[in-house]
C-alpha cells in the first residue's frame, strides 16, 4: 500500500492475521483503483456536459440572431427596397441552418 507503513511488530502476527492483513491491503488498493476509475469517468462526463452546454448555448445564440433579422427584415420590408429584404431573410435563414447544424452535434436525429 502506497503511504502507509506496517506496524513494526508483524513478524509477531501468526500467519492467519497476516493473510488477514494481506487481504486488507488488497482491499484498499482495489479500492484506490475505483476511486481513480471513478474520477476519470467523473472527468469526462462533466467534460461531455459542459460541451453539451456550450453547443446549446451556441445555438440559441444563433436562434436568437436569426429571429432578430428576420423581425428586421419583416419589419423593413415594406420601407426598403426587395433586394435589402431579401438579403436580411437570407442572413436568417443561414443563422437558422447554424443553429440547427449545432443542435444535430449535441444530439443527432434519430
Amino acid at each position: 500500500m502506497t503511504g502507509t507503513t506496517r506496524p513494526p511488530m508483524t513478524e509477531t502476527l501468526s500467519p492467519l492475521e497476516r493473510e488477514l492483513l494481506g487481504y486488507v491491503e488488497t482491499l484498499m488498493n482495489t479500492l484506490q483503483s475505483g476511486t481513480a476509475q471513478f474520477e476519470a469517468l467523473e472527468k469526462r462526463s462533466t467534460d461531455m456536459i459542459e460541451n453539451r452546454q456550450a453547443a446549446l448555448e451556441g445555438s440559441l445564440k444563433s436562434l436568437i440572431a436569426s429571429q432578430a433579422t428576420f423581425m428586421n427584415a419583416w419589419l423593413a420590408s415594406g420601407n426598403h427596397s426587395s433586394d435589402t429584404t431579401s438579403t436580411e431573410l437570407t442572413e436568417a435563414f443561414g443563422l437558422l441552418e447554424q443553429a440547427e447544424a449545432m443542435l444535430e452535434t449535441i444530439a443527432p436525429p434519430t
